[in-house]
């Protein structure tokens, strides 16, 4: 059995992917599974699946490569080389990877039924979106439709990449998007606060200014580096962001700034330990719809009303009830 798994995006998309390439590696050692996934993402199953073959492409230029047809029927005639038995997609795979399953000789093609991705029809077997699953859930439920997994959906096994066990609060202010971030000033002043009574950490986004010397600025210059110092953390404090799910899978506490996401990008595991910021009483969030990201703020007459709502006064509140003993 050869499977193709598509899922070439984001390192949080991959992250809340991953229980499903090491449930299918564990219930199959004889099946060859070759994952395309973005260069972000690549180092996750290098370690956490070195079982799985890669075919690693820019997440730009693979959703782009409609715009190219020599480039395309590359990329297909490398996919049915392989002699694919079966196809499956992730839940945000857009047309590209769509049509590459379909041509690529598969008999079986397993994916999400994502009425926003024009050739979503030509996967046969779908899965519906449940707004009430999260990403993660979804994902399982698609997966386990034609191929044999687990009843439960474990948490993503992250323990290959080991842990930095400093007790400290690690701060993580970037998130893919920009209106999914929480103000990088409010970040700084909290990190400066919160070092004034506990051990902070704070993973290098570039833009530093005004952090003072008690901060401690730790550079995660891989991803090896970054789950190691967020696995190692008394508590997580950042963005919905891939490091919330890494976060997540470690089963680190954590604040986390929600923003405009749906919940359905909530944190999949460990959800009692996380302390998640929304204002639901706005019209307009989640302004993110259950299946994609609008990719920008839809609030017109308040922007980022979602975040900015949030002062450092009521974050470091919720950060220091959450480090109290329980």
């Amino acid at each position: 059995m050869t499977l193709l798994v598509f899922k070439v995006n984001q390192l949080g998309d991959n992250v809340v992917f991953l229980p499903v390439v090491q449930s299918l590696v564990a219930a199959h050692p004889d099946w060859r599974i070759v994952v395309l996934t973005s260069p972000v993402a690549a180092r996750l199953y290098e370690v956490c699946c070195p079982q799985v073959e890669l075919r690693v492409f820019e997440t730009a230029k693979f959703n782009g490569a409609w715009r190219q047809p020599w480039l395309l029927a590359q990329m297909a005639a490398k996919l049915r080389a392989l002699k694919p038995d079966a196809c499956l997609l992730g839940d945000d795979q857009g047309n590209v990877a769509h049509l590459l399953a379909r041509v690529s000789g598969a008999k079986l093609c397993v994916g999400p039924q994502t009425p926003h991705v024009r050739l979503n029809f030509l996967i046969p077997y779908r899965v519906e979106v449940n707004e009430n699953f999260s990403v993660a859930a979804h994902n399982w439920l698609t997966a386990g439709l034609k191929f044999e997994l687990p009843e439960v959906m474990p948490a993503p096994d992250l323990s290959a990449f080991g842990r930095d066990e400093s007790g400290a609060i690690v701060i993580h202010a970037g998130a893919s998007r920009e209106y999914q971030r929480w103000p990088m000033r409010n970040f700084v002043e909290l990190a400066n606060r919160l070092a004034e009574t506990h051990a902070v950490r704070w993973i290098v986004q570039g833009d530093e200014t005004g952090l003072r010397e008690a901060v401690q600025c730790v550079k995660t210059s891989n991803l090896d580096d970054l789950v190691r110092v967020i696995a190692g953390a008394k508590l997580f404090l950042g963005n919905n962001s891939g490091p919330m799910h890494i976060a997540s899978a470690c089963g680190t506490p954590g604040v986390i700034l929600i923003g405009p996401s749906s919940p359905r990008w909530d944190p999949a595991w460990h959800r009692e330990r996380f302390d998640l910021l929304r204002e639901p009483r706005l019209s307009c969030q989640p302004c993110d719809s259950a299946t994609k990201p609008v990719n920008r703020c839809l609030n017109v007459q308040a922007p980022m009303a979602c975040l900015n709502r949030w002062s450092v006064d009521a974050v470091h509140e919720r950060v220091i009830k959450l480090c109290r003993p329980s």
